[in-house]
């Protein structure tokens, strides 16, 4: 598959919007979709790269990258997942695309620009300060599937994907263009900036001067990696290399961080306040997240505080269900293997109850 493709369909202009915005319609420019070829993850994978012209941002041509498992298309699939990352992460998740292929469900992962296989040397790794920039990738990511089949799409976001993901689904529903999706997995999504679950004091309470910190040093100091603590428990619990079953590539997903700038944060606090008042998705959503956040328990969310998700997750669509699963990490697809089943169970059980792919 090569091809042209308009990004901002029917003329939303993804380019031009803010997060925090109501998208405009008008004049966009280009998304080229490459061809399939061979991918990282072995002969049973394919990748597809989207070129996206150069970035806002100044730093050069910026692509993303579609991947699938090929053999879930062998036959028609009941319906497809688009699995769309959080920060310092990528798609590597060959064992939630082999299990769903159980289930005749296909799987395709974007790595968002500047992010994963998208990342080029001298890059701003998952650098964004619009996070409404990313429809152009997804919309050229759902024709491009739309290419392979026919069958209900459903995307997977995780963490910041999850806040994301949602902002372009709202962006397409106010400007009168709905994206061809049939429903919304919401893998422990990004929806508040956590502070309370994680320190000794009420700290919500001093958020808008944090917010206005963030905003001032978005503007002042954009690409500077704030001097932040980080934590290594998480990662070091999931990857081979440390105590954890996956293999994944650290130079893609870094044990730690990836670097947190200015200019994103700002991007993702106008983000958040803006699904906090209320997105109004008219699609079926299912929240899959851990029972308890810790701060050093690998059997909870290590990341972000959960009470979060429950509070600002019905802002998303009032279709939510929301499905709490006891000892999930935060990414829940990278919990044990007991937990990942009863995922799967909820994520079948879910689109059965809403009609998709049956």
């Amino acid at each position: 598959m090569c091809g042209r493709y308009r990004g901002g369909v029917q003329g939303i202009s993804h380019h031009a919007l803010d997060a925090d915005k109501t998208p405009r319609t008008g004049k966009t420019g280009d998304a080229v979709l490459g061809d399939w070829g061979s991918d990282r993850l072995g002969a049973d994978f394919s990748a597809l790269s989207i070129d996206l012209g150069d970035d806002p941002e100044g730093e050069g041509p910026i692509t993303a990258t579609l991947v699938r498992y090929d053999p879930a298309l062998r036959e028609d699939p009941r319906a497809v997942v688009l699995w769309v990352h959080g920060f310092t992460d990528y798609f590597f998740h060959s064992h939630v695309a082999e299990r769903l292929a159980d289930e005749s469900i296909a799987t395709y992962g974007l790595d968002l620009r500047k992010c994963g296989r998208s990342l080029r040397p001298g890059m701003s790794a998952h650098y964004s300060t619009n996070l409404a920039r990313y429809g152009d990738e997804l919309d050229a990511a759902i024709a491009a599937i739309r290419a392979d089949t026919s069958a209900p799409i459903v995307p997977i976001c995780h963490s910041t994907g999850g806040l994301i993901v949602p902002l372009w689904l709202a962006n397409r529903q106010d400007a009168g263009a709905p994206a061809d999706i049939a429903g919304l997995v919401l893998n422990s999504p990004w929806l508040e900036f956590d502070v309370d679950a994680f320190v000794p004091f009420k700290a919500s309470r001093i958020m808008p001067a944090v917010d206005a910190l963030i905003a001032a040093l978005g503007t002042l100091v954009p690409k500077r990696v704030l001097p932040l603590p980080t934590n290594e428990t998480y990662g070091s619990s999931l990857s081979s290399s440390r105590l954890g079953e996956f293999d994944y590539e650290r130079a893609l997903k870094p044990i730690d961080s990836a670097g947190v700038r200015p200019g994103w944060l700002a991007a993702v606090r106008r983000g958040q306040l803006r699904l906090q008042k209320g997105l109004g998705l008219d699609l079926p959503v299912l929240m899959l997240r851990s029972e308890r956040s810790s701060r050093w328990r690998t059997d909870a969310d290590l990341i972000l505080d959960v009470r979060s998700m429950k509070k600002f997750g019905p802002s998303i669509s009032r279709r939510l269900t929301d499905a709490p699963l006891a000892g999930a990490r935060h990414d829940v697809m990278l919990s044990t293997i007991g937990v990942r089943e009863k995922a799967v169970a909820e994520l079948i059980d879910w689109m059965d109850a809403n009609s998709i792919g049956v």
